[in-house]
């Protein structure tokens, strides 16, 4: 939802302490944000979508280079007094007046204008003949003329209706409000339909307090009470805007970071299959072995029929009594052909043992890539996906480029269900699956679906009996926490902690179990 002018209305109001100060330096963080530095705090203003201004206690980080429009403002209006701050009506823009010394010590009054309207957002310092020096965003259009010299026109609508100018309802709602957004006009036609228009001019003009809520998924701020919702309310408004974006920013940093987990492993997934797909081919080759022994032996003892390089002959099977055909290199006599087989046969003898423990290093590899893909997918915060990230930088699948000392990051919490008085634990990422496992009693029961990537599950037992229910409660856990999450029925695997070993070298998450049973349940709701 965009700032509308109604949440405007009282970040300026709170930024209206900073009246009477003074404008000690000016910033441009980026292209699109204008800070004034002043006596006693900060005023920062935002023209990207979501455009808005806040006031800030502590100086953002600033760049080394001051760029050309922040130049410009130091030169007009550095040490400048801020007399006041001022909305227009209930919209999304207004103005600093201001008064200061020039050079030439004669007293010069400007306003700089703040259009706080996404896209289309600009900020721009006016002379006292209402005449533009400059702006952030120049440009012409059919409507005004944004350039230096040109008279300034406002981008403002004073048809639409300012519910602040009414101390009653005598006006129709089915007219367009000033400074109100769908969702905002909806939430006051709830709010005045439950109390009434009074009520919320009352509660609006007395307090400076702003709400943020969930509303179709996503977080909102708005600058009166949302009825129907739940909320979390801030005496701030700047406070406010500030949680609301760090909320933010933590959901992009956990979505960015997911995609380039994933990103990763799913391209080890491709590498190793490749590589799986390959070896297994070469493991045809081992198969070859008794057959071309058998050919060796053929050629052996009827090498002395043949002296002449040919592309095959025929001999009888003495084991079979049957004819059978060899094939040769032409280019080669009988006897070097024969040489050629006894090698090949020794290369593959040698190749074997190597390639089968290949092929079960590139196996163990493969399953512990699917379970390090769905430990990612399950992730529900960004603290497991950092553990994530560390383990994948531990097995060498990501290359940190920082050299600085790594910090051991205090560990993330498994989930924990309480049911009948049973507590049940279940891992979050690989690391937490073998901490949870490792720390279990021998007579815990530990969980797993069977077959497939999944959580690990300890039912603590304190040395009871563990009830079905309680059985079944645990497997629909490991089910729902598990690559058959969506499926109808899930096979879960359970045994004691005892029949439970993790393999040497094995990845983390990895372990082999044996006495267990197995439970089909439906994944948990």
């Amino acid at each position: 939802m965009p700032i509308d002018g109604l949440l405007l209305n009282k970040l300026i109001r709170e930024a209206k302490k900073f009246e009477g100060q003074k404008i000690r330096n000016i910033y441009q963080p980026v292209n699109d944000e204008v800070l004034l530095q002043l006596q006693n705090g900060f005023l920062l203003f935002v023209l990207k979508n979501p455009s808005y201004l806040i006031s800030l206690d502590t100086k953002p980080n600033m760049p080394d280079s001051p760029q050309n429009f922040s130049m410009f403002l130091r030169k007009r209006i550095k040490n400048a007094k801020i007399n006041k701050i001022e909305q227009l009506g209930l919209d999304r823009l207004g103005y600093i007046d201001l008064s200061v010394i020039d050079e030439t010590f004669e007293l010069r009054n400007y306003k700089l204008y703040f259009e706080l309207m996404g896209r289309n957002s600009n900020i721009l310092l006016i002379d006292e003949n209402n005449r533009i020096l400059d702006a952030l965003k120049k440009g012409i259009t059919p409507q005004r003329s944004i350039m230096p010299g040109a008279e300034y026109f406002p981008f403002y609508n004073t048809d639409y209706i300012n519910i602040l100018e009414h101390d009653n309802l005598d006006f129709d709602l089915n007219q367009q409000l000033m400074g109100f957004s769908k969702i905002s006009k909806k939430l006051f036609l709830e709010y005045i339909e439950k109390f009434d228009f009074i009520t919320f001019i009352a509660e609006f003009t007395d307090n400076s307090n702003v709400y943020t809520f969930e509303y179709e998924g996503k977080k909102e701020i708005i600058a009166f009470k949302p009825i129907n919702y739940d909320y979390e309310e801030f005496k701030s408004p700047s406070e406010g805007l500030l949680n609301l974006f760090q909320l933010r920013s933590i959901n992009s940093r956990f979505t960015e970071l997911k995609r380039k987990l994933e990103k990763v492993v799913i391209k080890e997934i491709e590498k190793y299959e490749k590589l799986y797909k390959k070896l297994k081919s070469e493991e045809k080759d081992i198969e070859k072995i008794p057959e071309l022994e058998k050919q060796g032996r053929l050629l052996q003892a009827y090498l002395y029929q043949f002296k002449e390089k040919t592309d095959s002959i025929i001999v009888e099977d003495w084991d079979t009594g049957e004819k059978v055909k060899i094939k040769l290199n032409p280019l080669k006599t009988p006897n070097e052909n024969l040489q050629s087989i006894f090698k090949k046969v020794h290369k593959l003898k040698s190749k074997e043992q190597h390639l089968k423990k290949r092929i079960k290093i590139t196996q163990d590899m493969i399953n512990y890539l699917y379970q390090l893909w769905q430990s990612i997918d399950l992730a529900e915060d960004i603290e497991t996906l950092q553990e994530i990230k560390e383990e994948m930088v531990d097995e060498r699948l990501i290359t940190e480029k920082s050299s600085k000392k790594k910090m051991k990051r205090k560990g993330s919490k498994p989930y924990e269900f309480n049911y009948k008085g049973f507590r049940i634990l279940v891992g979050k990422n690989n690391i937490q699956n073998d901490k949870i496992t490792r720390e279990a009693d021998r007579e815990d029961i530990w969980m797993h679906a069977q077959g497939i990537p999944g959580a690990h599950v300890i039912i603590k037992t304190n040395k009871q009996e563990v009830p079905e229910d309680v059985l079944m409660f645990a497997a629909s856990l490991a089910a729902k926490y598990s690559k058959g999450r969506y499926s109808s029925k899930v096979s879960v695997d359970y045994t004691q902690k005892k029949h439970v070993w993790k393999p040497k070298g094995a990845k983390p998450g990895m372990v082999h179990y044996n006495n267990f049973k197995t439970l089909y349940v439906e994944p948990k709701q």
